[in-house]
């Protein structure tokens, strides 16, 4: 029964991870170009962290930390519940 909530929760959390991934290589695009991009896929797990806070700060563009963050947390409680429910 659990599996009602964990499912949704990994889907949740992949396309929030996808989605994110994508923003944040634009972001990236558009400040520094295409050289700043391949360099920002070497340092992902920064990119992924910084861009969107960068872009909520200075550009006032939170929009990339609620899809990230939001998506992550989204996916967290329904996987707690999914736990709560299995037992586990």
């Amino acid at each position: 029964m659990g599996n009602l909530f964990k499912i949704p929760a990994g889907i949740i959390y992949i396309i929030g991870s996808f989605w994110g991934l994508i923003i944040c290589l634009g972001i990236v695009h558009d400040k520094i170009g295409f050289f700043g991009t391949v360099f920002a896929l070497f340092l992902l797990p920064f990119t992924i962290y910084l861009a969107p806070w960068y872009v909520g700060f200075v550009d006032g563009n939170w929009h990339p930390v609620m899809v990230i963050y939001g998506s992550g947390i989204g996916a967290f409680i329904l996987f707690i519940i999914g736990t709560l429910i299995d037992g586990d």
